[in-house]
Order: C-alpha cells, then structure tokens, then sequence
C-alpha cells in the first residue's frame, strides 16, 4: 500500500515527505519509488528494518506524520506495539490507515519471521504468544482505550480508517 499513496500524494501535494518501513524491501518497490518522477520537494524512502525499532526511535526525534500507514507483521502483538506509539507520531489531524483488519488475518496471526522466504530476515520480529490473535482485536483494544479516537470504513472490506473525533 505505501507505493499507490506515494504516488497519489505526487498528484496532490506539491511538498511531501513519506517514510516506509518494512523488514525487506522489495526490488520492485525500489524500482516504482525510483520511477515516479518525484520533484525535489517530493520525497519517499523505505527504511529497511522493523517498526518496533524504527518507531520508538521517530517518537524520540518528535516526528509526526499526517498519515500514518500500519500494514506490516499481521499479528496481535505487532500492531498492539505499533498503536502504543499512534498518538506520540500523529498531529490530531492525522488519519491512519489500517490493512488487515478484516479479511484472513483480523483474528489470527501472522509473523514473516515464519514465512517461507523470510528466513534470512535477521530484523523480522519473532513470534510471540498472546492470548489474542489478529489485528482486529489489537486494533478495538486500542480504539477501546483512546475513546478521541474513532474508525471509519469507507468502503467495504481493506483499509480501515482511524482518526481522531472532531472537537
């Protein structure tokens, strides 16, 4: 998903900077990031290393995002700790947009640490056990606890949104 919203934001923003981390990169998004023809105000890069490090760093150095995008490691326990840091990393305007939280992996879980084809992947997060799975429940656990904070779904089905209530 991070490479359609870069390339929507470089047919509406004139001056952007968008930051994606992942635990492996794909050839083919470096190879789309590299042909979208960015301006110099237009940036994008993938930082290739895991969210629960790359995060709790972004919260130490004050950057906020206007749209937060979490579709990685689909598990209860990632995205649990990826949300714990939503609100240090967001302005309250800021949307979040959320894959996965229907579909196969809302109540079960997923670690590429055990994915065929990311065995070499020495920054994949190790599976933990939990008594809760997906991301769904990680997601309405949180959304329980930041009561500012509501979910929309614009359309049937992937992605969620969330965003903070108006004031």
């Amino acid at each position: 998903m991070f490479v359609p919203l870069v390339a929507f934001l470089a047919r509406v923003r004139e001056k952007f900077v968008a930051i994606g981390v992942d635990i492996l990169v794909q050839d083919q998004v470096k190879i789309v990031l590299q042909n979208l023809d960015l301006t110099k105000a237009q940036q994008a890069f993938c930082i290739e290393a895991n969210s629960l490090t790359v995060i709790p760093q972004m919260v130490d150095q004050r950057m906020k995002f206007d749209v937060v995008l979490i579709d990685g490691d689909h598990n209860y326990y990632t995205v649990a700790e990826e949300l714990k840091h939503l609100e240090a990393i967001t302005f309250p305007h800021s949307l979040v947009i959320i894959d996965d939280y229907e579909g196969r992996w809302s109540d079960r879980d997923m670690f590429y640490a055990e994915r065929e084809g990311y065995e070499d992947v020495k920054c994949a997060t190790p599976k933990v056990d939990t008594t809760k799975h997906g991301v769904k429940p990680a997601v309405d656990e949180w959304l329980e606890s930041h009561p500012e904070w509501k979910k929309a779904q614009p359309v049937p089905g992937e992605p969620i949104l969330l965003m903070r209530q108006a004031i």
